[in-house]
């Protein structure tokens, strides 16, 4: 029975990982330091405004907040876009945008357009960190594409300049994400 006692508490031990060796103060302060450096670089990348039009209804939001649906989305969507599901269309000027041109403030519009707009601080990582300088993120639908999405991500150092990726079968999603935001948010 002293055998089973003393091998059960080293199994448990052996399988969560312990190696018996311990950490020091010094060493968990660096962690602590390492993990809040990671907190601070997330961080960075605030969202001011958030700008939604649905066909002649433009929505705006200011300094929302980071765990709201419609944003939490539209970063997810952007991330899936260059890291695994986007077909990059190249760059494009902001004046090839046509939803970009009218002033995004609250209201109605004379022009039908479905988008979705983080305006953000802009973002450029250090050397070594997996991620592209950015800005602001568009994610919007085009009649060309009728089924799928489109992201653009403006370039910080050149703010005309927009990387465009399209989306396949994003487009519904990207109505309905729309729709959802204005029922919960605008109460329409």
């Amino acid at each position: 029975m002293k055998k089973i006692a003393f091998i059960f508490p080293l199994a448990i031990a052996t399988t969560f990982g312990w190696s018996g060796t311990t950490i020091t103060p010094i060493e968990a302060a660096t962690v602590a330091e390492t993990q809040q450096g990671q907190i601070e670089e997330e961080q960075i990348i605030t969202v001011e405004k958030l700008v939604v039009q649905r066909e002649h209804d433009i929505f705006s939001f200011t300094k929302p907040s980071d765990s709201m649906g419609i944003v939490v989305s539209a970063r997810d969507l952007y991330t899936l876009a260059y890291r695994k599901s986007g077909e990059d269309l190249g760059v494009k000027n902001k004046s090839e945008l046509h939803f970009l041109q009218e002033g995004q403030e609250e209201g109605t519009s004379e022009n039908a357009f479905i988008y979705i707009r983080l305006v953000q601080t802009p973002f450029i990582p250090d050397e070594g960190v997996n991620e592209f300088p950015r800005k602001d993120i568009v994610i919007y639908f085009d009649p060309k594409y009728p089924n799928d999405a489109l992201v653009g991500v403006q370039n910080p150092n050149k703010l005309e300049e927009w990387q465009i990726y399209k989306v396949p079968d994003y487009g519904n999603w990207l109505k309905k994400e729309i729709d959802l935001y204005i029922s919960l948010y605008a109460g329409l």
